[in-house]
């Protein structure tokens, strides 16, 4: 089975993402038609076999029938859940949909409502930014959430929405009055001979990466961590990171051997699904918690952020924050703030009802459909009896893993870090590394260039998983900033003292780094994600299995209800996640209504479109328009069944909603027709083409066999086609498969077995100087590097290629009397 491909555009996380959309999506429809009481309708409608590749699904019937009574007006009306990242950049692509659209006097439009639970401090939901206020240039805030962006092919939607919205790239040392909002440098480590500390088993080293502390301490183990012996002198003089890397490293190899070979493998794919099952901490037997994501996800991870080192990062000027206030301008309608939606109720086609409750107020709003963009927390805590979820979605909200995080920033009078250290003074940034209480320290990029009297935060502290919540047991939930504050003397003395530990150097002991950062001491702000009620968590972090069983469901569309955000995309724990959901959320609901509303064609083929700078378009790199239109199949049919089920009908055959909707002779055709180029051969036993092959083959009339033949064309490429319809050549054809399957479909089961299998010997095993190889170099069946391997392996061989010769045309008259003139001379 073609898995991967290191030669597509897609990376490997989108191509694994695609994998498992496309695995829940065949599990789906077969279970659709396992279930089906009727038939006639099973009889007409194919299994979808084990492929890597999707048949083409059934398209919406243009002459459709209507349901009159859920027939809607040409206003949409769409109720947002959540005015974060996700639901804000909802109103801007509808408000994109609305120009499009009138500009080409298509009588359609969106209305829509955001609906936030939270105050408008807080637009932006995890893009938060906490201002301890004073002067503009003194830079006095921090990031309490998304913090750093790095622009690669991955981030490209987000820099397109910076773009949209006039977020600028600049330099603060060279235009130092640059805007709130612009694009700056974001600096990840400092560029020697400037430094940072690392401080790990109370030993004090500084330098600009683990090697330079290597290189200043003299030794491969800086830290002295090696006291027994048992650690290997080479994993010590790699380092933690290129360790990690090295034990992943056989099955990035084995990924990247896959996509390489000819035909690609699933070797590599069949060893990623088994460490699936484990989690990173599982595979390397260490670590605190970090490590508990699949192990899976650790690999993608690190193949998908595999560009070049010159990678550029960007921080947001006045905070990330400053993205959603950006979009929050744009949208025509503003998010209705203290609004929060207690539960969801589909009520019928097109009828999504939101119980609104705050307080003693509580109302309820019906709309064509609703875009839950609250973290999967969150939408757990709501009423979704109604909403129409089917129980593998309850299932992914009650269970998907969400990742801990807390992060302290202080206030001091001024940067003491970059000025009063001396030889040993932070100039460019960076993160300090450690195995204190708080752990990293984030040197901020955007207060470099300050004066030495202005006030500085710094970012003292940012943990995860265990060591966020170790520290977050000494942060306070009091609302009062003041009382809060003296809440948290435990955990300001802390960090004072741990602050003190990790600066010491040669020039300034750790007494006198107390007294100068408690003197320094202005205010600070402790925030802890798992203590938000209104995210319940910081970030999507899916343990094993949760990514290949829950999350390809979630992000098919519930009906009327389509789940978005970070969560909803491979992507997670990024704002370009949350973004590229809300397209194909979107994109996917309005297949499933484009029957009900036809007028939905034209605003789905605008969101279709990829076109450059424009990030409100263009489905994501693991989308397609085919797996959409699959998604908006499953949409119309998981409503229908939510809807039999509240109205009391024990009807739960939904094949009947498939046939009056959708086009699914396309369906029919596609199958047996897509699955007879032996590179596109799964699993032998789900071969539908073969039972087609079968059937005409054994049967008296040779026309139910040509029959087959013709339908089979259509798929081929021009040139081949044009071959093989040659009367002469389609005749041909027509006796050859005949014959082979005369007898049974027994030989070309065995055919696909020695495809797939080893054979028991080697080829260099062979001596006989009788082989011939033929091959044509546009061979996409049998391509030639299939023959150039044997050759390589066959001295003995004669081997040729053919220039432009496919798979079919290699079967010309004269290069037939060529091969039997080598074969007889």
């Amino acid at each position: 089975m073609s898995v991967l491909d290191l030669n597509s555009d897609l990376s490997i996380r989108n191509q694994w993402a695609r994998q498992h959309i496309n695995r829940a999506i065949r599990q789906d429809w077969n279970a659709l038609l396992d279930n089906s009481d009727d038939s006639s309708e099973l009889g007409s409608l194919p299994r979808i076999p084990k492929t890597s590749k999707l048949p083409r699904a059934p398209a919406p019937q243009t002459s459709a029938p209507h349901d009159h009574e859920a027939q809607k007006p040409r206003v949409i009306k769409i109720g947002v859940i959540g005015a974060g990242a996700a639901g804000l950049f909802t109103g801007l692509v509808l408000d994109y949909l609305n120009s499009e659209l009138k500009n080409s006097s298509i009588p359609l439009s969106f209305d829509y409502d955001i609906h936030e639970a939270a105050g408008p401090d807080r637009v932006g939901g995890r893009l938060f930014t906490y201002n301890f206020g004073g002067q503009r240039d003194t830079h006095d805030y921090y990031d309490v959430g998304a913090m750093r962006f790095p622009d690669n092919p991955v981030m490209k939607r987000t820099f397109e929405l910076f773009g949209r919205l006039g977020m600028e790239k600049t330099d603060l040392k060279t235009n130092p009055n640059a805007p709130d909002g612009s694009l700056i440098p974001y600096y990840m480590s400092p560029n020697a001979p400037n430094t940072n500390p690392w401080c790990y088993n109370d030993i004090n080293i500084w330098g600009a990466s683990y090697q330079s502390v290597q290189t200043s301490a003299g030794t491969v183990d800086p830290f002295q961590v090696n006291t027994d012996g048992s650690i290997d002198p080479r994993l010590l003089k790699v380092g933690p990171d290129e360790v990690v890397k090295a034990n992943i490293e056989p099955l990035r190899q084995a990924l990247k051997e896959d996509a390489e070979k000819t035909p690609p493998g699933d070797k590599g794919w069949k060893m990623l699904m088994e460490y699936d099952t484990y989690s990173t901490r599982q595979f390397l037997g260490t670590g605190t918690d970090w490590y508990d994501q699949a192990h899976s996800e650790t690999v993608l991870e690190s193949l998908d952020f595999e560009f070049s080192p010159e990678t550029k990062w960007f921080c947001v000027l006045g905070g990330a924050q400053q993205l959603a206030k950006k979009m929050e301008e744009r949208i025509t309608s503003k998010p209705s703030y203290h609004n929060p939606v207690a539960a969801i109720r589909t009520v019928g086609k097109m009828d999504v009802r939101l119980d609104i409750v705050a307080g003693k107020r509580s109302e309820y709003r019906h709309y064509d459909a609703v875009v839950a963009t609250t973290t999967l927390g969150c939408l757990g805590r709501m009423d979704t009896r109604q909403a129409g979820l089917r129980y593998p979605v309850k299932q992914a909200i009650r269970s998907l893993g969400y990742g801990q995080s807390c992060k302290v920033a202080i206030k001091f009078s001024h940067a003491w870090w970059i000025h009063d250290l001396k030889d040993f003074n932070i100039r460019e940034a960076g993160l300090g590394h450690s195995d204190l209480a708080l752990r990293t320290c984030v040197y901020p990029s955007y207060n470099i260039y300050d004066a030495k009297t202005k006030t500085a935060v710094l970012l003292c502290s940012y943990t995860w998983q265990q060591d966020s919540d170790r520290l977050g047991c000494l942060m306070s939930t009091n609302k009062d900033h003041e009382q809060k504050v003296a809440d948290e003397q435990a955990l300001k003395e802390l960090l004072l003292r741990d602050l003190a530990i990790l600066h010491t150097n040669k020039q300034t002991s750790e007494k006198d780094l107390y007294n100068l950062i408690r003197k320094s001491y202005v205010d600070h702000h402790a925030y802890s994600w798992t203590e938000d009620p209104n995210t319940a968590g910081a970030f999507a972090f899916f343990r094993p299995q949760q990514f290949s069983s829950m999350w390809n469901r979630v992000i098919q569309p519930s009906g009327d209800v389509i789940i978005a955000g970070e969560a909803s995309s491979p992507h997670h724990a990024w704002v370009v996640g949350a973004l590229e959901s809300v397209v194909h959320g979107l994109h996917s609901w309005m297949g499933t209504n484009m029957t009900l509303v036809p007028e939905l064609k034209h605003a789905r083929d605008i969101l279709g479109k990829d076109e450059r700078g424009n990030p409100f378009v263009g489905l994501p790199p693991y989308m397609d328009v085919n797996i959409s239109n699959w998604h908006a199949v499953m949409g119309v049919v998981n409503r229908d069944k939510h809807l039999e089920k509240i109205e009391g009908s024990d009807n739960s055959n939904s094949l009947s909603t498939v046939l009056s909707h959708f086009d699914v002779e396309v369906l029919k055709k596609d199958i047996p027709a897509r699955r007879l180029g032996y590179h596109e051969f799964g699993d032998p036993t789900e071969n539908t083409a073969i039972y087609v092959f079968l059937a005409a083959a054994q049967d008296p009339d040779p026309t139910k066999m040509e029959a087959v033949w013709r339908e089979q064309a259509v798929v081929f490429k021009a040139e081949n086609r044009e071959l093989l319809e040659k009367p002469s050549a389609f005749q041909s054809a027509v006796r050859v498969f005949r014959q082979i399957y005369a007898q049974g479909g027994a030989g070309h089961g065995l055919e696909m077995k020695l495809n797939t299998e080893p054979w028991g010997f080697n080829l260099e095993d062979i001596e006989d100087e009788g082989i011939r190889l033929w091959y044509g170099s546009a061979d996409e069946n049998t391509s030639p590097e299939m023959g150039r391997y044997m050759a390589e392996r066959l001295p003995k061989a004669v081997h040729k290629e053919y220039p432009g010769v496919t798979h079919y045309s290699i079967w010309r008259i004269d290069l037939l009397t060529e091969f039997l003139k080598d074969l007889t001379d």
